[in-house]
């Protein structure tokens, strides 16, 4: 995040899953005659996006920082969804950049999981992971795959889980697209886990900032953060809300409200001991950039 990147407004759209649907497939049918676009499948509008991950994909290779370089919140993620994952659970991981969090499970679960990505130097060098991870309890795979039209079945997983995906997807039109495609190949019961930013936890972290006399800080160029109130009413047809954990309050107010008076330069350490504490820190307050949503699938 940077304070020097211009905000990333989300737009207010109060729209059916019917014409989420209809918006997807006239984008996909416009652009199906473009061959660069048939690995992916996705949205011409979305390629800017997926360009920015597929670059970055190839600038940080096997590092945990090709999906996010703050490496001890990624870490504490994982740690957090893997409570609600249970062995032989089978388990998609949309948006999984080059492995991490996926393998990272797989190694805490015998689970068998999917990761997918619109990138594809993500998916090449989460294949490279998974051939280095050593002994894993779990089965993992990677394949190069749109969240707007999966290819999968319905009813194929236990779970599926996002880790800051919906923010890069652009729009509240592709978020709530990717949602009920989440939904489609949930089994019924199934858990939809989403750990994401939402504009008023951003809001409220930085009222905090500003009261410390700190610079607000922007979404990225690539991030269109979630509007918590229209996306718990989008979801209210097809999931329960089982939880929303918050996990990450402490670690941002220490670490991006009381950190910053003491870094030099700018410079920060993200393996660094306050921020790897602070992530096991109990949590004070609701200042966390990210939550977790625990969704249940509706059964029909």
């Amino acid at each position: 995040m940077s304070s020097e990147e211009a905000p990333t407004h989300v737009e207010k759209n109060d729209i059916s899953a019917g014409f989420a649907r209809q918006v997807i497939g006239r984008q996909l049918s416009a652009d199906s005659g473009n061959s660069s676009y048939r690995l992916t499948d996705l949205p011409r509008d979305l390629e800017p996006i997926r360009h920015h991950w597929e670059q970055r994909g190839r600038k940080y290779g096997l590092s945990p920082s090709a999906s996010w370089v703050d490496e001890t919140m990624l870490e504490r993620e994982g740690v957090v969804l893997a409570h609600y994952i249970k062995d032989d659970d089978t388990v998609l991981d949309a948006g999984c950049a080059n492995g991490y969090t996926t393998l990272q499970l797989a190694r805490m679960r015998q689970i068998r999981i999917t990761g997918i990505d619109y990138a594809p130097s993500m998916i090449e060098h989460a294949n490279l992971n998974l051939s280095r991870a050593g002994h894993v309890k779990g089965a993992a795979f990677f394949k190069v795959n749109n969240f707007l039209k999966l290819d999968f079945a319905d009813n194929t997983f236990d779970k599926v889980y996002t880790k800051r995906t919906l923010i890069n997807l652009g729009s509240p039109i592709y978020q709530k697209a990717a949602i009920l495609e989440a939904h489609r190949v949930l089994k019924p019961g199934g858990l939809f886990m989403i750990s994401e930013v939402t504009v008023q936890s951003s809001e409220k972290l930085n009222r905090l900032r500003q009261k410390l006399g700190l610079e607000a800080m922007s979404p990225l160029w690539h991030n269109c953060y979630l509007d918590e109130p229209e996306i718990l009413r989008f979801i209210e047809p097809y999931f329960e809300v089982k939880r929303i954990k918050h996990f990450s309050s402490t670690y941002y107010v220490l670490t991006w409200a009381i950190y910053p008076f003491f870094v030099r330069n700018g410079q920060r350490n993200y393996r660094g001991l306050l921020h790897r504490t602070s992530a096991l820190l109990p949590q004070i307050g609701d200042y966390g950039l990210q939550k977790l949503y625990v969704l249940k699938k509706r059964s029909r």
